[in-house]
């Protein structure tokens, strides 16, 4: 009908005068194929040079069929990486690849520097240890007057911190972290421990002799606070009046729904911890235990024996 019609016009022009080319009726172009093998196969093969490189146009064509990679099981679904080279071997009458089995990855962990602290910082502040818990003004069982960390903070600077350093931070605000169970300073830790919490697992070992700690979810054998820590205690069980780890402990009270105030109960030393654990767990003693345990002062006394119970 097309044609017809293309026909019948053509011979009306013809008779105005206006006759144009007959054009031509293009047949509709064959489905395109699904079949990937058969479009693979139809394609054309490129032969031409394959170095056109003036260096390199003389030199022969490498065979790359000389280097063996993994297996198609070995290599599906995941993506190469850098440990597939461990699984090359250019001569594929000596090695098997797939009898080879990929070693198993264990997780290692990097070894980090801290930070350089700030002026303000405490890890930059020195203290006088033995002068904070046992000098004329030593806390030593005496629970400080408020509660948070951040008044703890400011008495011991107060107490015990070299001259520089308070006159170089005079009406300065003093920072740490808060929310972590480990304070550094410049030569010595703190450690906070909750006790009488639901969700807290420390507690006094051998009528308070020693105390489990366990270190935070970031924490890991690496961390260079627990190399500190573990170092600082090893020392202080060798020359105990020079222990560099103090601990501080807040009591929960149940009557009121609130902490107590800390109370620093002394020195610690290393006895014991479990590398690898999730978080790492640690046996310390009480190097001032029997300062705690028969001090002069019998309000000393009780809050011990009430914390430590």
């Amino acid at each position: 009908m097309r044609k017809a019609k293309i026909a019948r016009n053509q011979r009306r022009l013809k008779e105005l005068g206006l006759a144009l080319p007959v054009p031509q009726v293009n047949t509709p172009n064959p489905p395109r194929s699904t079949n990937n093998k058969r479009n693979s196969q139809q394609r054309k093969v490129y032969t031409g040079p394959v170095r056109r490189s003036g260096r390199l146009s003389s030199q022969t064509k490498p065979d790359y069929k000389d280097v063996m990679l993994l297996n198609e099981k070995q290599i599906s679904g995941r993506k190469r990486s850098h440990d597939d080279a461990a699984y090359l071997d250019t001569d594929d009458t000596k090695t098997d690849v797939s009898a080879i089995a990929k070693p198993k990855r264990v997780p290692t962990y990097t070894k980090s520097k801290p930070g350089v602290p700030s002026p303000n910082s405490v890890r930059s502040i020195n203290l006088d240890v033995n002068k904070l818990v046992l000098g004329t003004t030593g806390l030593l069982g005496k629970m400080v007057e408020y509660t948070g960390k951040e008044y703890v903070i400011n008495q011991c600077f107060s107490l015990s911190a070299t001259a520089y350093d308070q006159e170089r931070l005079i009406n300065t605000k003093l920072s740490f972290n808060k929310y972590c169970g480990v304070q550094e300073w410049s030569n010595c830790v703190f450690l906070w421990v909750n006790l009488a919490t639901s969700d807290s697992p420390n507690d006094f070992l051998l009528d308070g002799r020693q105390i489990t700690w366990f270190g935070g979810s970031r924490m890991h054998d690496e961390s260079p606070v627990i190399h500190k820590l573990i170092q600082y205690g090893k020392d202080a069980m060798i020359k105990k009046d020079d222990s560099k780890i103090i601990l501080w402990c807040r009591r929960y009270q149940t009557e009121n729904k609130k902490f107590t105030p800390y109370v620093c109960l002394g020195r610690l030393g290393y006895e014991s911890h479990i590398p690898g654990s999730s978080p790492l767990s640690f046996v310390w003693n009480l190097l001032d235990y029997d300062g705690l345990k028969h001090n002069d002062d019998s309000a000393v006394r009780e809050r011990f024996n009430l914390f430590s119970k």
